[in-house]
């Protein structure tokens, strides 16, 4: 059977070969080739930026990228057709909203009819709200747009367990699955983290947050500007971001607020390099103003570390109220900090720990199939008729 997957995702093209920043790569795809015989993947497709690295090719030969445009989000009359005639032969289509592109594959295929599913990744009101000004204007025709896909979607899968279904949801099927991949852990990276809480002493807290630092509504420059606010109260606090893009900004910002020397930008992590960097840092933090349930925080509580996060999304499922802060609230987020023991952290890392278990791969990747399954048997069962 032949499958389609459509999102405004932007892949990187280089001497004609397309990589992915991670959310395409062939371990994601994987899960649909499964119960399909090839893949059609329509996205955007930009040259290699200045700032990428770590980036992952897409090797699987049973898996054809056409780029609808280079970057806009604009579609081209071609581009729409090229899109309905690929979707008016498929068997499925998937889709990752909120996406535009994903939306008309929506329209192809319900003019055609070809079931399809929608993957809930993250809210729209939040990541347009606190894009731009302009983005204040898009925000509520894309979160409509986005409640009528999901009420209308027969199929979809939500990344939260509660709060993207509340706000969008789906008459059809559906179950919530997030898309995190988590390596096995047992007991022993919690004692690590026991010992380590127990020997740190009066050591520098040392925070950290895994995001892409040239996004603003990721929120690190109100965990900056609380750790100016620390410093003026005596307490200084160090702060470690990873991830890609450029740090002008938040350069900028930590220049501002004299705190330079106090906060530590790694670049991007290799998937190997994530799990042993978590274990290095005291606390995680994840200030975002736009979040579906973030994979980082998962796996920074898969690592028993001590978290706290804002109301963006569903992090208010993965740690306890108290380590949850307004987004873009540095007063909350100082108060946290200053709230932060041993007793605490110690409270918190076997708490998160004992979360982090509802996330295991083995656990997440047997109701996903399952669910994938049935799709994909509607589908056949479709192309019989």
């Amino acid at each position: 059977m032949k499958l389609v997957f459509a999102h405004d995702h932007k892949l990187r093209e280089i001497d004609g070969k397309y990589y992915t920043l991670g959310g395409l790569r062939d371990s994601i795809t994987d899960r649909y080739m499964e119960f399909f015989d090839e893949l059609t993947i329509f996205c955007r497709a930009v040259k290699k930026q200045e700032f990428d690295t770590g980036l992952f090719e897409l090797k699987n030969p049973k898996v054809t990228v056409k780029p609808v445009s280079n970057g806009s989000l604009i579609l081209t009359k071609e581009a729409k057709l090229m899109m309905e005639e690929e979707i008016s032969k498929a068997d499925g289509l998937i889709v990752k909203l909120h996406s535009k592109i994903a939306e008309y594959a929506i329209h192809c295929a319900r003019k055609h009819n070809v079931p399809y599913l929608v993957e809930s990744v993250g809210c729209p009101w939040d990541a347009y709200w606190n894009y731009s000004l302009k983005g204040k204007f898009v925000a509520p025709i894309m979160t409509l747009s986005t409640k009528r896909e999901l009420k209308r979607a027969p199929y979809a899968v939500y990344v939260t367990k509660e709060f993207l279904e509340r706000r969008y949801p789906c008459k059809g099927n559906w179950i919530d699955c997030s898309d995190v991949e988590l390596k096995d852990t047992d007991d022993t990276v919690l004692a690590k983290r026991l010992d380590k809480i127990k020997m740190r002493g009066n050591e520098p807290l040392v925070l950290g947050t895994l995001a892409q630092v040239d996004v603003k509504y990721k929120g690190q420059e109100y965990v900056i500007r609380a750790l100016a606010e620390l410093k003026k109260q005596g307490k200084i606090v160090k702060y470690r971001l990873a991830g890609s893009g450029s740090s002008d900004y938040l350069r900028s910002v930590a220049e501002e607020c004299g705190v330079t020397d106090q906060v530590e930008f790694c670049g991007v992590l290799s998937h190997d390099d994530v799990f042993p960097w978590l274990d290095e840092i005291d606390f995680y933090i994840q200030p975002s103003k736009q979040e579906g349930l973030p994979r980082a925080m998962i796996e920074a509580i898969s690592r028993a570390c001590p978290a706290a996060g804002s109301t963006a999304g569903g992090m208010g499922e993965l740690v306890e109220k108290e380590y949850i802060f307004r987004k873009g609230n540095v007063g909350q987020i100082v108060q946290i900090i200053n709230s932060i023991n041993a007793d605490k952290m110690m409270q918190q890392a076997k708490k998160n720990f004992e979360t982090s278990q509802n996330y295991r791969k083995d656990y997440l990747d047997e109701k996903r199939r399952a669910f994938y399954a049935k799709f994909a048997q509607a589908c056949k069962e479709n192309a019989k008729n």
